[in-house]
């Protein structure tokens, strides 16, 4: 299968998976009233070649900052970017998301902040039933071992909690899409481990 093939959720809703050489992150696609909604914009350079044949303004949600989900960040025709702080000062651009924003385009769009021991300013965008979290839910390496943040884990659950969302878009995830209390359940049994006297959880 082809990376450029969009893969149909719902009407309306897409995404191009993921792959691994080059390493390039999932990108969804809502194809809204008045604009066509990315989020994430991958490193295969074939991305941007596809997405800039569309004809419809785009706004790009930018997960984090690691390159294969913003790569092609200059090499696509997009008429706003939306990121996070951590995020900006890799791209040097764009409308930084510091607390919720919501959008009215066909279905209402929710870009939010998401505490992340993955990566620092990770933000995700629900649409309807589903949300885009990108790499948020993952892990991060320290001393050489995989561990969660354990404060950091406590908000991410807090927040993903509060999404009304049933489903959760986890990148790079060979399911992709997943029941919401599917992700909170793992993540809650990761945060169930923790040693009170310890700020990291180790995996």
């Amino acid at each position: 299968m082809s990376i450029l093939e969009k893969i149909r959720i719902i009407e309306r809703l897409f995404y191009i998976k993921a792959s691994e050489n080059p390493l390039s992150a999932d990108v969804g696609i809502f194809e809204g009233d008045e604009f066509m909604w990315i989020f994430d914009i991958g490193a295969d350079e074939s991305v941007p070649i596809s997405l800039n044949k569309i004809q419809k303004p785009k706004n790009v949600v930018i997960s984090h900052f690691h390159p294969d989900h913003m790569g092609n960040l200059e090499h696509a025709e997009l008429d706003n970017i939306y990121l996070g702080a951590n995020t900006f000062k890799y791209a040097k651009r764009g409308t930084v998301v510091e607390s919720d924003i919501f959008f009215d385009d066909g279905e209402r769009i929710h870009i939010f902040p998401l505490p992340s021991s993955h990566a620092k300013g990770s933000i995700g965008m629900e649409i309807g039933d589903y949300a885009f979290l990108g790499d948020a839910t993952y892990s991060t390496m320290k001393q050489g071992r995989v561990c969660y943040n354990a404060s950091v884990l406590k908000e991410e659950i807090a927040v993903l909690k509060r999404l009304s969302a049933k489903f959760f878009l986890i990148s790079h995830d060979e399911k992709f899409v997943r029941q919401k209390e599917e992700i909170i359940g793992e993540l809650e049994e990761i945060y169930n481990k923790r040693d009170p006297k310890e700020s990291f959880i180790w995996i």
